[in-house]
């Protein structure tokens, strides 16, 4: 009896995790068959892939059930009790499901799709590949964000750190696909102090690195300013053009949301959030600066094959891996409260030695 109280109170929160998870799962099986509309979409699986790729929908959809498990009790308490809000949420739920459906199923819907991005102005690999994807993207988090607002209001922070990931990566897509190759400048604006910082840690490292800037890049009718990092080493030598998404602005901003989110949900001292933040933020720009680095050691000892599959693959791990283990550090030196103990650590050193001296 008590269980089936429990689904019954637990129902709509369950169906809003099957909603979410619904259209990730189609994508998933459309992908791994090749059988999606764009063409361009069944060269690679997309889930393995970061940039651009779909990993992030798995990253998204694992955070969102794992802040469900966490609050969970007050998930179910904040249940809408009106059923023509619960038929909206429902309803926003489910948009991205049948947008997969009709994109891939209805005659036309992907041509529709390719041709509103020509109307935009995007053309060539941008249009039939990253346009599409980047389209896809920012309806899910659209919609995703709206059936969770409609689901739990918009004083509850219990999906942030998922919704934050998914915003943060469609806008870094989008962006990247309207204004391709570092022609967003006040994000370009990024990449250089990146590139002078992964230079002077070639050269700290024993490397020749060489850093041209700027190196003009013809996009259509226009030039991009992009800074071009180059590196020697035993008679091998590799070189790359950084944009702002090599330079990891993204991972930048999603840090910074997902840290502020995380403080908005424990009790820290402000003094102690404040050391914690810019820690984390020098922390979160030296992993920009080693994917960088690592990619060019790649293509130098491996090939440019070699670099391009880290770059498309493993390259935004670094961060995930970085923010992800910061804040397991964060809370354990909460929970174990190691600062006082570091604190007081000499304190009680003296006084054990004190204890000793007067026992001898």
């Amino acid at each position: 009896m008590g269980f089936r109280k429990s689904l019954k109170k637990s129902i709509f929160h369950i169906g809003l995790l099957v909603c979410f998870s619904l259209p990730i799962f189609l994508l998933i099986v459309l992908d791994y068959l090749n059988i999606e509309s764009f063409s361009a979409f069944n060269s690679n699986f997309l889930f393995e892939e970061t940039w651009k790729g779909r990993m992030f929908y798995l990253f998204f959809i694992w955070l969102f059930f794992i802040e469900s498990i966490i609050d969970w009790k007050k998930i179910v308490e904040r249940k809408p009790q009106n059923r023509a809000r619960i038929l909206a949420c429902f309803t926003c739920a489910l948009i991205p499901t049948i947008y997969v459906l009709v994109v891939n199923f209805v005659p036309n819907a992907s041509q529709t799709i390719l041709s509103m991005g020509q109307n935009v102005g995007i053309y060539g690999d941008f249009l039939t590949f990253h346009w599409p994807l980047s389209l896809e993207y920012l309806i899910f988090i659209i919609f995703f964000a709206s059936a969770t607002l409609l689901a739990y209001g918009r004083r509850t922070l219990t999906f942030s750190i998922s919704l934050c990931l998914l915003g943060i990566i469609a806008s870094a897509y989008m962006i990247d696909t309207i204004y391709p190759f570092g022609l967003f400048n006040p994000l370009q604006l990024f990449a250089l102090p990146t590139a002078a910082s992964t230079a002077a840690f070639f050269e700290l490292l024993g490397y020749q690195a060489n850093l041209a800037f700027p190196y003009l890049y013809e996009v259509g009718s226009q030039y991009s300013r992009l800074p071009y990092l180059s590196i020697t080493s035993g008679g091998k030598s590799a070189g790359a053009l950084i944009g702002w998404p090599c330079a990891g602005v993204h991972s930048l901003l999603l840090y910074i949301l997902i840290i502020l989110v995380f403080f908005k949900r424990s009790e820290i001292l402000s003094f102690r959030k404040a050391v914690y933040f810019i820690f984390g933020l020098f922390g979160t720009y030296f992993v920009n600066i080693l994917r960088i680095y690592s990619i060019l050691v790649i293509q130098m000892n491996y090939g440019q094959d070699a670099a391009t599959v880290f770059h498309n693959n493993y390259g935004e791990l670094y961060f995930f891996t970085w923010i992800f283990l910061y804040i397991l550090l964060i809370v354990c030196i909460q929970r174990f409260m190691l600062v006082e103990k570091i604190r007081y650590a000499p304190s009680k050193l003296r006084s054990l030695l004190t204890t000793i001296k007067k026992k001898v």
